[in-house]
């Protein structure tokens, strides 16, 4: 006798499906499988986000033993100052720079580059001091690499991914862009029946309840979110498609900007006379001063003035000539754009990082990074709830 070896179910009549149930049962797997394949990026990505959004803030908030007078002035500087930092990081090397806030800022002193990048990734890690001006005392000492807003930012830009952690990003922005777009179509329910559908259905559960609301109400913003995120990480793609044939100017990364080598060791009276030489041959503000790095080199000092800035050249060994360099005081901000590709990437960022659009709309995207979040880890409990209750079932 032959047996019957695709079961009972197998047999069993299939409901009838409509196409637009079809359809919708298509949405519903590209989304599913999307949020468990990207679960642990997605979140990652929707967290290190919202802490972005006020960065400068966070950061007070995480280190308040920085925070100085509000009329301490970090360009008087004396070789107490320098003694000091020096003394901090004696572990770590030679100090290299000094960077000179304004007023109500402390003092930050680095040391030359003691260890390979973190990751791969930001340049090598250094030691970093703060120092109260009016006190000349050390406030806080830390790696160059490692905070919590370091993690945030390198996270949230490469997934701390050496070389290719951009382009992987960009990816996932595209991913984003068609999970939110299928949870939205998975969801909506039509203008006319949208605040209906936002009620609290009790045979869905508290967490599918909230998967499916604050989804729906965050879709738009985490939809604008993606597609800015992408446009962000395949900028030279983008700007071939939109100005094809145009050479765009490379954006300046952010990075050290003293003479590159180990810097030498020098007096702590030194640094606060070639600051002294560089206010005599420039008049201005001192924003930095870096060690010179060779016997016959010099000291690097930027200085700030009335509507020009100015790098002084205050050379060490004796006899030799101080040089200025002046050029045209930089704007407030980011550099006005030279393409229209540019000036369309330069909206993208600003609507991504909220620096544009006012404390609403930072608020959103804010609110909008913890939605990303609690979607992808609620996805995943959802997922698995059904999974049990359907292996509880055929238990049975």
């Amino acid at each position: 006798m032959a047996t019957n070896t695709m079961g009972d179910d197998a047999l069993a009549p299939q409901p009838y499906l409509s196409a637009k149930a079809k359809s919708r049962m298509l949405w519903l797997k590209i989304h599913r499988w999307l949020g468990l394949a990207l679960l642990i990026p997605m979140a990652l990505l929707g967290f290190t986000g919202s802490m972005q959004v006020w960065p400068e803030e966070t950061e007070a908030r995480l280190n308040p033993q920085r925070e100085v007078a509000a009329t301490a002035d970090p360009a008087v500087i004396t070789p107490a100052h320098i003694a000091a930092a020096r003394n901090a990081m004696r572990d770590y090397g030679a100090m290299a720079e000094l960077e000179i806030g304004e007023v109500g800022q402390p003092l930050v002193a680095q040391s030359a580059a003691y260890s390979p990048p973190l990751f791969g990734i930001a340049g090598p890690v250094s030691r970093e001091v703060w120092l109260d001006p009016a006190s000349a005392e050390v406030i806080d000492s830390a790696a160059s690499s490692g905070s919590f807003m370091w993690y945030m930012h390198f996270v949230h830009g490469l997934l701390l991914i050496p070389e290719v952690g951009r382009q992987v990003v960009g990816w996932m922005g595209i991913f984003l862009l068609v999970s939110a777009v299928t949870g939205l179509v998975i969801f909506w329910p039509g203008s006319a029946r949208f605040l209906a559908a936002l009620k609290w259905q009790k045979r869905d559960g508290a967490v599918l309840n909230l998967h499916r609301q604050s989804g729906v109400v965050m879709s738009l913003v985490l939809i604008v979110e993606a597609i800015t995120g992408a446009w962000i990480c395949f900028p030279v793609v983008i700007a071939s498609v939109i100005e094809p044939g145009v050479e765009q100017p490379q954006r300046r990364r952010p990075g050290g900007g003293g003479p590159e080598g180990e810097p030498l060791v020098m007096a702590d009276a030194a640094w606060v006379g070639a600051i002294d030489s560089a206010r005599a041959a420039f008049p201005g503000r001192p924003v930095s001063i870096a060690a010179p790095v060779a016997a016959d080199g010099g000291w690097q000092v930027e200085m700030a003035g009335e509507g020009k800035d100015a790098t002084v050249t205050v050379p060490l060994a004796q006899g030799g000539s101080l040089q200025v360099e002046e050029r045209e005081a930089r704007p407030e901000g980011p550099p006005p754009a030279t393409t229209r590709a540019g000036a369309i990437g330069g909206v993208m960022r600003g609507i991504h990082y909220a620096t544009i659009g006012g404390i609403v709309w930072q608020v959103i995207v804010f609110l909008s990074g913890w939605v990303l979040t609690f979607a992808a880890l609620s996805g995943l409990y959802i997922w698995a709830k059904r999974k049990l209750r359907r292996r509880s079932a055929a238990a049975r």
